[in-house]
């Protein structure tokens, strides 16, 4: 590839591409690249675009983990440790039925 400068303009094979037809850009509307990134970042609808539809699922509960501090990080993880404990027990409860409900084969 070629690079093409000021000095060799000349040797380009084309001119490139002109348009015709009205620009549909609208005036004092416009956003610098770094708004529409940070925008973009924090899920936040971009003008003139679609809006984001993010795939949540369960394990998500629909949080986006860039826009939490570490305070919001260690409150999930105390909740979601509360939760595995419950899970647990909840587990062995169901389980211990069904182990002295069974009575020993061969008798």
């Amino acid at each position: 590839m070629k690079v093409i400068s000021p000095l060799n303009k000349h040797e380009r094979k084309s001119k490139g591409q002109t348009f015709t037809q009205p620009s549909l850009t609208v005036p004092d509307q416009t956003m610098s690249m770094r708004t529409i990134l940070d925008r973009y970042a924090k899920g936040l609808p971009v003008a003139g675009s679609k809006e984001a539809i993010w795939d949540e699922d369960e394990s998500s509960n629909g949080i986006n983990p860039r826009t939490l501090d570490l305070v919001d990080f260690q409150e999930m993880k105390i909740k979601n440790k509360a939760k595995i404990e419950d899970l647990e027990k909840e587990v062995k409860r169901q389980r211990q039925p069904k182990e002295t409900n069974q009575e020993p084969e061969g008798h």
